[in-house]
C-alpha cells in the first residue's frame, strides 16, 4: 500500500508560477524605472527615501519566512505549545532595537552596519571580522530558508528537492540583482500578503474541521499540549519561559537592531523618527505573525487527534516539516488553494533570500571592495559589480542549502541553532562597543573570534550527541484511510503507537538526564546560543582589552556610545531629562536626549554634513569643534 495524497492541479501550478513571475516582474519594473538615475546609493539604500510601512513589512517577513510557516507548527505538533512564548522574545527584541540600536546607528548614516565597528574601535580589522561573521550567519539562514519550501513542494507534487532549490535561488537572485533594494522591499510587501493568506487558510479551515477553535483548545489541553508554564531556570531544558522570552529577545535584538539586512532597511528611511516607527511596527507585526504560525500548529494537532492518526509516526510524511502542506493537500484541495499555500511558502523563502542577498552584496562591497575600487570605477561599473556580487552569493547560498538539507530536525531548530551560534558574537561586538568604552580593538577582535569558535563547538556538539526532547503522546490509530492498495509495493511501516513514541522520547529525555561534564554544554538549549555568544564576546573582549591597555571613558566620542539612562527614560519630557542630569548627553547633538526630545525634526543636523564631520573626527580622533556653538544656539532657543 502507499499513502494517498491529493496532488497539484493545473490551476494550482498556474497560481504558483504566477506568484514567482510577479515577483520577478517587480524586479524588472524597478530595474527599468530607475535605469537612468540608478546609482550605488539608489541600488543599496533607495536614496534613503523609502516609506515606513513597506520597510516595516520587509523587516518582518525577511526573518519570519517559510521557516516560521513550517517550523513553528511542526514544533507545536511535536513538543506542545511552550514555544508560543517565543513570540514575546520576537516582540521584545524588536522593541529593544527601537529604543537602543536604531538611535545609535541611524544618525551615522551607514550603508554597512560594520562601519560602526570601524569608527568605534578605530580598526578596519575589527570591521572585517564582524563582516565575515555576518556573512556566515546570513548564508546559514538563507540556506535553511530555501530548504523549507522545497520539502513542502516535494510532498504535494513529488518535485525533487534539488530542483526546487535551484528554481528558488534563480528567481530570488534574478529580481534582487536587477532591481536593488527597492525591488526587494516591494516584493516583500507583495509576498507578505500571500504569506498571511496561507497561514490564515490553515487556521480557519482546520478550526472548522475540528468543530471550532474552542474545541481545538480543549483537545490540546486534554493531551497536555498547553502545559506551558515552565519557569525552571535550568539552561539545559530545551524550552522554558526564560529561554524563549530572554533568549528570544537577545536573538531578535541582533536580528532587527544590528544585522545588515535590518540596518540597511531602516537606514533607507529619511528620518530617525520614521526609522524607529518602522521597527516599532515590526514589533507588533512580527509578534502577531509568529503567534499565528504557532496557532496553526495546535490546530493541526487537534485535527489529527480527531482523525486518530499521527502522520509523522505512520510515515505519511518524511518529517514533521511536511505536516502543514500535507494538511493543506488533504483539507484545502480546492482549485488554486494548494497553489496559493505553496506560493505562501515560496514567498516567505524568497523574501528572506532576496533581503539577505542584497545585504550581503552591500557589506561585501562597502567593507571589502569599495576602499580599493571606488575611485577606479565609474557609476555603471559599480552597479555591474554589485549585481555580480548578488549572483555570486546566490550560487554560494545554493551550495549551502544542499548541505543543510542533510541535517536532521525541524527547520526551526536547525535555523535558530546555527544562525544563532553565528549571530551571537556579532551582537556582542556591538554591545561591547556601545556600552563598554574601555573595550579596544584587540579586545573586540579576540572576544568575537573566541566566541564564534565556542558557539559553533557547542552547536555542532549538540547535533552530534542528540537533542533532548520532552515526552508527549500522539494519536495511535492505524491511519488506514490514508492508504490505498498498490500491487507494486507493500506497506512496510508498522503501526506507530503511543508506546513507540514513548520509547523514543524517553531515550532522548534520558540523554538530558545523563549529561555530565563537557556534555552538559552540549545540552544547553539552542535558544540560548545568541545570548551565550554575546556574553562570551563581552567577557573575553573586556579581559583582553584590559590586558592590552583599555581605553579611558573619555577616549570614545559619545555618538558611538549608548547612554543607557537617557535611553530608558527617553519618553519623558525634555525638561525632566535636564533635571535628571542628562546634561552630558545634551552636549552632543547626536545623542538621543536631544534627538528624541527635539521639538522639530528640522533641528537635526544635515545627515550628509554629519557624516563628513564624523569621518574627520574619526581620522583626527578628536571631538567635534562645533559642539560648543550648537549648545549655545540650543540654550537660546530654550
Amino acid at each position: 500500500m502507499k499513502a494517498k495524497v491529493n496532488s497539484f492541479t493545473t490551476w494550482d501550478y498556474l497560481v504558483f508560477f504566477s506568484t514567482l513571475l510577479f515577483s520577478m516582474c517587480i524586479g524588472v519594473y524597478f530595474a527599468v524605472q530607475g535605469r537612468k538615475k540608478k546609482t550605488e546609493g539608489e541600488y543599496l539604500m533607495a536614496s534613503r527615501q523609502m516609506s515606513v510601512l513597506p520597510v516595516a513589512v520587509s523587516i518582518t517577513v525577511s526573518f519570519l519566512s517559510a521557516i516560521a510557516i513550517l517550523g513553528n507548527p511542526a514544533e507545536m505538533y511535536n513538543q506542545g505549545a511552550t514555544f508560543m512564548f517565543h513570540a514575546l522574545g520576537v516582540a521584545g527584541g524588536c522593541l529593544v532595537s527601537t529604543v537602543i540600536f536604531v538611535p545609535l546607528l541611524y544618525p551615522l548614516q551607514l550603508t554597512s552596519s560594520f562601519e560602526y565597528i570601524e569608527r568605534r574601535f578605530r580598526s578596519r580589522t575589527a570591521r572585517l571580522v564582524g563582516t565575515c561573521m555576518q556573512i556566515l550567519s546570513q548564508l546559514i539562514y538563507i540556506a535553511t530558508a530555501s530548504f523549507a519550501p522545497s520539502t513542502a513542494l516535494k510532498i504535494v507534487t513529488g518535485f525533487p528537492v534539488g530542483a526546487t532549490l535551484v528554481i528558488m535561488a534563480a528567481v530570488s537572485t534574478f529580481y534582487t540583482s536587477i532591481g536593488g533594494i527597492k525591488a526587494v522591499i516591494w516584493t516583500d510587501v507583495f509576498q507578505s500578503l500571500v504569506m498571511v493568506a496561507g497561514v490564515l487558510a490553515v487556521i480557519i479551515q482546520g478550526s472548522m474541521k475540528v468543530g471550532g477553535f474552542l474545541k481545538v483548545w480543549d483537545i490540546n489541553d486534554e493531551w497536555g499540549r498547553l502545559d506551558v508554564w515552565n519557569f525552571d531556570p535550568d539552561p539545559t531544558i530545551r524550552h522554558t519561559f526564560w529561554s524563549m522570552a530572554i533568549g528570544g529577545t537577545i536573538g531578535w535584538m541582533g536580528i532587527t537592531g544590528i544585522s545588515q539586512a535590518s540596518v540597511q532597511r531602516y537606514s533607507s528611511l529619511p528620518t530617525l523618527k520614521k526609522a524607529q516607527t518602522a521597527t516599532l511596527v515590526t514589533t507588533f507585526a512580527a509578534g502577531l505573525l509568529s503567534l499565528s504560525c504557532f496557532v496553526s500548529g495546535i490546530v493541526l494537532f487537534a485535527y489529527y487527534v480527531i482523525k486518530d492518526c499521527d502522520p509523522v509516526g505512520k510515515k505519511l510524511v518524511d518529517n514533521s516539516n511536511q505536516l502543514v502542506p500535507f494538511f493543506v493537500m488533504e483539507t484545502l484541495a480546492y482549485p488554486c488553494v494548494p497553489g496559493l499555500f505553496i506560493s505562501a511558502l515560496f514567498s516567505g523563502a524568497l523574501s528572506t533570500i532576496s533581503s539577505s542577498l542584497n545585504a550581503l552584496a552591500a557589506i561585501t562591497w562597502e567593507d571589502f571592495f569599495k576602499p580599493v575600487l571606488d575611485k577606479k570605477m565609474k557609476a555603471a561599473q559599480k552597479l555591474y559589480f554589485l549585481q555580480g556580487l548578488v549572483i555570486a552569493y546566490g550560487a554560494i547560498m545554493l551550495a549551502f542549502s544542499f548541505i543543510v538539507k542533510n541535517l536532521d530536525g525541524t527547520v526551526l531548530q536547525i535555523t535558530l541553532s546555527l544562525s544563532g551560534a553565528a549571530s551571537g558574537p556579532t551582537t556582542g561586538m556591538f554591545i561591547l562597543g556601545a556600552f563598554f568604552p574601555w573595550a579596544n580593538d584587540k579586545g573586540v577582535i579576540g572576544g568575537a573570534i573566541i566566541s564564534l569558535a565556542f558557539s559553533f563547538w557547542i552547536a555542532v556538539g549538540a547535533f552530534i550527541t542528540g537533542v533532548p526532547m520532552d515526552e508527549f503522546t500522539f494519536p495511535n490509530g492505524t491511519c488506514s484511510e490514508y492508504f490505498v492498495n498498490d500491487s507494486s509495493a507493500s506497506m512496510t511501516t508498522t503501526p506507530f503507537s503511543t508506546t513507540a513514541m514513548s520509547s523514543i522520547t524517553t531515550s532522548m529525555s534520558s540523554l538530558h538526564e545523563e549529561n555530565v561534564g563537557i556534555e552538559k554544554l552540549y545540552a544547553i538549549s539552542y535558544l540560548w546560543y545568541p545570548g551565550l555568544g554575546m556574553i562570551t564576546t563581552i567577557v573575553f573582549g573586556l579581559v583582553i582589552s584590559f590586558i592590552t591597555g583599555a581605553n579611558s571613558i573619555d577616549d570614545i566620542p559619545t555618538e558611538y556610545q549608548i547612554p543607557l539612562a537617557s535611553r530608558l527614560l527617553c519618553c519623558l519630557p525634555k525638561s525632566w531629562l535636564k533635571v535628571l542630569n542628562c546634561n552630558r548627553e545634551f552636549e552632543n547633538p547626536q545623542d538621543v536626549c536631544y534627538r528624541l526630545a527635539a521639538k522639530d525634526e528640522s533641528e537635526h543636523p544635515d545627515p550628509k554634513k554629519e557624516k563628513e564631520i564624523n569621518m574627520v573626527e574619526f581620522q583626527n580622533k578628536t571631538y567635534r569643534p562645533d559642539a560648543a556653538k550648537l549648545i549655545s544656539v540650543r540654550s537660546k532657543e530654550n
